[in-house]
Formats: C-alpha cells, sequence, structure tokens
C-alpha cells in the first residue's frame, strides 16, 4: 500500500509540470514551480476564495495576467490543470489537516555539497497571492507586518534593496528560509479562524470571476483553463487552435 497521500505529486509528477511551466510556447513570464508553490501557500492561507478564473492567468504571466500557454491537446491541458489542482489540494489538505508537516518547496543552490535554499522565487509567488486580495490582507500586512518581514524581504522590490545593503550572511539566509514555514503556519491559522466566523455568519467572500468547474476534465463548455476567461471551445479548445 502506498503511503504517498493522493494528492501529493511525485518528483517526477513536479519536473513534469516545472518543465511546462518553464519551456511552454505562449508565455515568457510564467511561473516556476517554487514561484507556484508559493502562490498556491498565500492563496489557500488568504482570508478570501479566489476562483480558479482569476488566480490561474497570473500563473501563466506573472507581471500582466495576459499570456496564454499553448497546450498539444485537450488532454494534455488537462493533464497540466490535474497536476496543478493536486498540488493546490495536497497544500490545502497539510495546512488544515497536518500543519506541523507543511514545508514550502524551495530551490536550492548546490553549493559543492553543502546546499543553500533559494527562496527568492517561493516568496515572490507568496507576495502575488497576496496582491490578488490586498484589502483582504490588511490585518496581517499592517497589522502583523512582522509575520511576512522575510518573505517581503525576498519577494518585493524593497525587500531586495534592503537585502542589497544588509548582504545577510549563508547562516542568517538559512535561518531566515527556515522559518518560512512556521510563518505559513501561522498566517493560515489566523484567516482560518477569520473565516470560519465569517462563514458562521453566512459570509464568504469571493474573487474572481465564472470559475473552473471539473477541473480533472474541462468541458467545451467549461471556462478555458488558461484563465482567458472564455469559453474552453472559443480559446484553446476551438478547431485549429488546439496546438
Amino acid at each position: 500500500m502506498s503511503l504517498i497521500p493522493p494528492d501529493m505529486l511525485t518528483d517526477a509528477e513536479l519536473d513534469e509540470l516545472d518543465r511546462f511551466l518553464l519551456d511552454t510556447e505562449g508565455v515568457d513570464e510564467s511561473m516556476d514551480i517554487s514561484m507556484l508553490d508559493g502562490y498556491f501557500a498565500a492563496l489557500l492561507s488568504g482570508p478570501t476564495t479566489i476562483l480558479p478564473s482569476e488566480w490561474m492567468r497570473w500563473v501563466w504571466d506573472v507581471e500582466k495576467g495576459e499570456d496564454t500557454p499553448v497546450f498539444s491537446s485537450t488532454a494534455h491541458a488537462e493533464r497540466i490543470m490535474g497536476l496543478m489542482m493536486r498540488h493546490m489540494n495536497d497544500i490545502t489538505g497539510t495546512l488544515l489537516e497536518a500543519p506541523e508537516d507543511y514545508e514550502p518547496l524551495l530551490l536550492e543552490n548546490p553549493n559543492d555539497g553543502d546546499p543553500i535554499p533559494v527562496i527568492d522565487e517561493w516568496c515572490v509567488g507568496y507576495m502575488k497571492g497576496v496582491s490578488l486580495d490586498r484589502k483582504g490582507w490588511l490585518p496581517v500586512t499592517v497589522g502583523h507586518p512582522e509575520w511576512l518581514s522575510t518573505i517581503v524581504l525576498y519577494g518585493s522590490e524593497e525587500g531586495w534593496e534592503l537585502l542589497e545593503r544588509r548582504k545577510p550572511s549563508i547562516d542568517e539566509h538559512r535561518q531566515l528560509a527556515a522559518g518560512i514555514a512556521d510563518t505559513v503556519r501561522k498566517i493560515h491559522a489566523f484567516f482560518l479562524d477569520q473565516r470560519k466566523a465569517m462563514a458562521a455568519a453566512g459570509n464568504t467572500p469571493v474573487i474572481g470571476r465564472e470559475p473552473v468547474r471539473n477541473p480533472d476534465k474541462v468541458g467545451r463548455n467549461d471556462p478555458c483553463p488558461c484563465g482567458s476567461g472564455k469559453k474552453f471551445k472559443h480559446c484553446h479548445g476551438a478547431a485549429q487552435r488546439l496546438h
């Protein structure tokens, strides 16, 4: 019997998704797998439900949310969507059911056998998730800015300027990286309590356009997985457009 949770991607599947994000045609500013992981962590930790039709377009185009990827077939689109949603569900399940087991998906610099965590990409992804609901995040960004200090430091232009001046040592850098998991757990728990209170009051805020329904199977009348807001049959499912 496999001990791997059903939604957890294997290393091969993570590599497959990362290769698609980095190499696919049609997009130049897409997230890599670590940035996507940070992005999902923020989306799943925040106070508001962000619909896939809103958050997905930023996966493909971090800067403007406009470019869309080229899929080789409908099955290929479903495969990539399925991998993304499984990874998102894995983060959700871990934060809800076993938060002590949560760890961010960070890149590493081999450093001659003494790896150094690379956290910039992950932090940029997390801050992108925050930016989709700036007002909702105010209780943390304004009320508890110290919680986000490391993520802001490595994931924003003002933080990079400060890093350039501070020039933390490798030990300091490792210590900051090691604290990211606890930061995610703390913020998730904070907003989870808030969301429960709002749900009890019958108020569940949602941000986004028409949702992507049943992401493992894209119907021709469903919103396109690329996040364009168009129906699949009028976008990547249109005749002569399934590349």
